[in-house]
């Protein structure tokens, strides 16, 4: 696609006058109201339930969460720096310095992948909200320097790509943008646009939403001259998450109907050669009814999908997001809040009609088809995942939302990092074991770099940097509180009435949550707490002041009181939860006749270090005759980290090693053994060396 924007002189003076209005706006632009200060901002949304609060007006003060925020604000996010600078490790830094004439790298050439730009971007928002919490002023004075060259870098119309940017000022007339489309150019500028508001709405500094702007200005020129091209070239497209976000930030009208404008114009897609289920533009998106191909850019679409509805009116497309919520959460989901079951696969896979099926990788797959020891799962389709059900949860105010985004959180996400900070998991299997040598190319060890596709650091980085975001949000009238952890609230309702809340729990280990209230509005305000789906009936109580609090909660909804609430006010919510044990669909192949442990929020996983000598991870089982096992849970330290660990009874039988070319043999029965057997959060394995693993158990 040669896609370049004329530089003749009419252009130029266009250009001149767009960046005269935005000085002008950024000059006259006032402090922003603190609803208009959250990582999601819909408060003028009028597809929205509800809004976030500000960015730093959710604090952990202590517990699980408070523990990960501090590994993060301590060590993640600086180590990211140093493997960022390190020209060996990652030359994404480089590439910047370079594009802006202020370096020269290992040889002043691009070097890594070209998604290397979007995925520095990625971590200067967790540095963007790290600092909105802290206001640490070393670092504002760090994105500062950053951000100069940033904006240096870009070109004068907009474009930031540093793999182009860097031969184009060096006079290469080869390089060209969009020449192909697996190159992430939109991926690489919706970055820029979502760290541009974060970095905006913690500091009020418009250093990086300019950059951003023109990069939005840019692909604007492109949906009206070349929209196929553009539609083509959507991959992983975090820009249309980037675009909405920036019509919050600024208000821009062109901005809304550039990002409606971005999803329309994948309907041009369909029928090319190039459409296919792998980019999800195989079928036009108000036709699709199903999770397919490439897990983090179907979650990604679907989250900038929701971003949109949330702002504009398009039935058919928040029919077809429905609906593919839905195929996923009870389809294609893995108990741990994962996606993308597949490194390689077919799609439509079984089709009647060959000519439709093309391949696909790090996909969905057929319903109910969920490996464990070949599970893809990559940490970033998690986090997409997330995105995409926090959004609809924004949209619906449905509970059941919450849950899946708890369960990606807790279960998808934190483990995609080591305990310590510095080592990440790309992909994330529910087993693992030494002894099968099939070459996957993933380690499914964690590692201290991955430098051919370094997305998932930075992604996981930022998200446990913006945790805290997702426990309240307000609508009118209304606290909404959606994740359980100690933590402490300090906002203003849209009315300017200020509202403070302190909880003290250590959820995920127990289930009792206190709310005591510091500040509240003079006119009634409804409290809605989320009682998780997951939940028994009847497990769930709820008082005020130490008295009930209307009728029984239940779960997979929100208990709600609504009264004029004064300072000293407490609730307290009671959720009952011990270790239970979970069974998949029968049309789950890979899990028939096994179970899996889960305790609240958390799933469980064994670890061959825990078993005793001599007893491999592939004998043990649970006995049929107890199926709901006594669990004896202790704190212990794992790694550095107190977890919440699990102990009950299984048995192992003693079996015959296997043979190297042995695929069946005679059933025999073995000589069963018991012993205590231990289980650590499965968000915690991998952190005691190389060793086998797995969610599942069988019954015997």
């Amino acid at each position: 696609m040669s896609s370049s924007i004329p530089r003749n002189s009419i252009e130029a003076r266009r250009v001149r006058r767009t960046w005269a209005a935005l000085l002008a706006w950024a000059a006259a632009a006032a402090a922003l109201p603190a609803n208009e200060r959250a990582l999601v901002d819909t408060s003028r949304s009028p597809g929205a339930k509800m809004h976030m609060v500000g960015l730093g007006e959710t604090r952990w003060t202590g517990g699980l969460w408070g523990e990960r925020f501090e590994a993060c604000r301590a060590t993640m996010v600086p180590h990211l720096w140093t493997i960022f600078q390190d020209d060996q490790a990652s030359h994404a830094w480089s590439n910047f310095l370079i594009a802006a004439g202020e370096g020269r790298g290992r040889d002043g050439k691009f070097h890594g992948p070209p998604f290397n730009d979007g995925d520095f971007l990625k971590w200067l928002e967790a540095l963007a909200q790290v600092y909105a919490v802290t206001r640490r002023p070393e670092l504002d004075a760090q994105m500062d320097r950053i951000i100069a060259v940033i904006a240096k870098a870009q070109r004068e119309d907009g474009y930031l790509h540093t793999q182009k940017i860097i031969p184009q000022r060096q006079g290469d007339p080869k390089a060209k943008e969009f020449e192909e489309r697996e190159h992430f150019e939109t991926y690489n500028m919706g970055h820029l646009m979502t760290a541009a508001c974060v970095h905006y709405r913690a500091t009020g500094k418009d250093t990086l939403l300019v950059p951003a702007r023109k990069a939005a200005d840019y692909l604007e020129r492109l949906a009206r001259d070349v929209p196929a091209d553009l539609a083509k070239n959507a991959i992983c497209p975090s820009h249309y998450m980037g675009v909405a976000e920036l019509y919050r930030v600024t208000r821009e009208p062109r901005y809304l109907a550039l990002a409606r404008r971005l999803i329309e114009i994948r309907d041009l897609v369909p029928g090319t050669p190039v459409g296919s289920d792998h980019n999800q533009d195989r079928v036009p998106l108000a036709q699709a009814t199903e999770a397919v191909g490439h897990a983090v850019r179907a979650n990604y679409l679907y989250a900038g999908v929701a971003d949109v509805l949330a702002e504009t009116e398009a039935p058919a497309w928040r029919a077809a997001l429905a609906a593919i919520s839905r195929d996923v959460a009870t389809q294609k989901l893995y108990l741990t809040g994962m996606t993308g079951a597949l490194y390689d696969g077919a799609s439509p896979d079984g089709a009647s009609k060959h000519g439709s099926i093309k391949t696909v990788h790090q996909a969905y797959g057929r319903d109910y088809q969920l490996p464990n020891l070949t599970a893809y799962n990559e940490t970033c389709a998690t986090i997409g995942y997330a995105l995409w059900q926090w959004r609809q949860l924004l949209l619906t105010g449905d509970a059941a939302h919450a849950d899946l985004f708890e369960q990606a959180l807790y279960n998808g996400v934190l483990p995609g990092i080591s305990l310590d900070g510095k080592h990440y998991f790309y992909v994330n299997p529910l087993r693992k074991l030494a002894e099968f040598k099939w070459p996957l190319r993933w380690s499914r060890t964690r590692t201290p770099n991955i430098k051919s596709s370094f997305c998932c650091p930075p992604n996981v980085v930022r998200t446990i940097a913006q945790a805290h975001n997702y426990v309240y949000t307000l609508s009118p009238g209304a606290l909404w509180v959606h994740l359980y952890g100690a933590s402490r609230l300090e906002t203003r309702d849209a009315a300017g009435a200020r509202i403070a809340v302190r909880q003290e729990t250590d959820y995920p280990w127990h289930g009792a949550v206190k709310l005591v209230i510091e500040a509240a509005p003079e006119e009634p305000m409804t409290l809605k707490v989320r009682v998780p789906g997951w939940l028994r009936a009847g497990a769930a109580t709820l008082r005020v002041n130490g008295e009930a609090a209307g009728a029984p909660p239940v779960p997979g909804a929100y208990a709600e009181v609504t009264r004029r609430w004064r300072a000293g006010d407490s609730v307290d919510l009671r959720l009952a939860f011990a270790p239970v044990l979970w069974e998949a669909n029968p049309l789950v192949e890979e899990t028939l006749g096994q179970v899996a442990v889960r305790n609240g929020p958390l799933v469980y996983c064994l670890e061959a270090n825990d078993l005793p000598e001599g007893v491999k991870l592939t004998d043990v089982a649970l006995a049929a005759a107890d199926l709901a096992p006594r669990f004896e849970s202790r704190m212990e330290t794992v790694a550095g980290v107190t977890v919440q660990t699990l102990t009950t009874t299984a048995t192992a039988l003693q079996r015959p090693a296997w043979k190297p070319d042995e695929l069946y043999r005679e059933a025999a029965p073995g000589q069963p053994r018991r012993f205590p057997l231990k289980l650590v959060p499965y968000w915690a394995w991998g952190n005691r060396g190389d060793t086998d693993m797995t969610v599942w158990l069988p019954v015997r």
